[in-house]
Parts: C-alpha cells; structure tokens; sequence
C-alpha cells in the first residue's frame, strides 16, 4: 500500500474574517496555491491516486477539492474520514484504509496527528514527523498499513516543489 500523508495548506488564522472556530478555518490565498502546487508536483511525478480521504475540518476539505480539481480525475474518490480529524487515533485510521480497497491513498490531515501517524506506521509509539503546511510524506506500507510496516520513502514541502 502506498500513503502519501498530506498536511492542509496554509489556512486564515482564528479570530480573522470573522472565524471563530478552528473548524471554520478556510485557506488563505497562499494556501490555494500551495494545494495547487502539491497537485501539480505529484501529477509531475506520476503519483495517481486511488482514493483521497481528507479530515472533515474546512481547511483540509478544501486542500483536497483543489488537489482533486487539479487533477481532472473524475474517477478519483474523496472522502471525508473523522479520523483524520485533530485527535484521530492511527489504529482507527488503520482499519478505514484496509477497507478501502486501495492500493495508492492520500490522506489530507493536520499536525501534530500527521506526524504522529507517520511515527506510528513506522515503528515508533512516540516519534513525530514535522511536516511544514502543505508538506507531503510518501510512505510504502506493505499489504497493511498497520504500526511498524511503513518505509518513508520522501518528506518534501511546499519549497521543494
């Protein structure tokens, strides 16, 4: 199974344009254009997703809409996916993707969970990955993508591409 585990672009910050809740937060103008480029750098490198579950907070939602727009691919499939939410636990997350029927996934969530996810898939119970706004990890995960399989394959940000 192939990951690749996508941090939300850059979003407004709570309390401006009127936002007051974390939920509630949309990209900011860069962040659209950071969530175009990711789209057009895995394109540029031949990554075709199967699925794309992203959390079902505003700013993730939208991170993935743009990267599926970008992609033209009809047949793609996004899902909202709770845990990805802040809070979600890697072993839930873990269930959801062996039943997904997909080999190549995104998965478009948030810090420190991202990290912690990507810590967990490879063998660690307390060790994080920093991922920058709109950083992507490409992670092979054998047949399961269950704690210590994974195999970190890249870490790029938003400077790389």
């Amino acid at each position: 199974m192939e990951l690749y585990l996508i941090r939300h672009a850059h979003a407004i910050a709570l309390g401006e344009q009127g936002i007051t809740t974390d939920e509630e937060r949309p990209l900011s103008t860069k962040g659209e254009a950071q969530a175009e480029a990711a789209a057009k750098a895995l394109t540029q490198r031949g990554v075709v997703l199967d699925k794309l579950f992203t959390s079902p907070l505003l700013r993730t939602r939208q991170t993935a809409e743009i990267m599926v727009r970008v992609w033209s691919k009809p047949e793609l499939i996004l899902e909202s996916c709770d845990a990805l939410a802040p809070g979600g636990k890697p072993r839930k997350l873990s269930k959801q993707l062996m039943k997904a029927g997909a080999e190549k996934i995104g998965l478009v969530g948030h810090m420190p969970d991202l990290g912690l996810l990507a810590g967990w898939l490879l063998g660690a119970k307390k060790a994080q990955i920093d991922f920058s706004k709109a950083g992507i990890a490409f992670i092979t995960c054998g047949d399961l993508p269950i704690k210590g399989t994974g195999v970190l394959q890249w870490l790029v940000t938003p400077e790389w591409y």
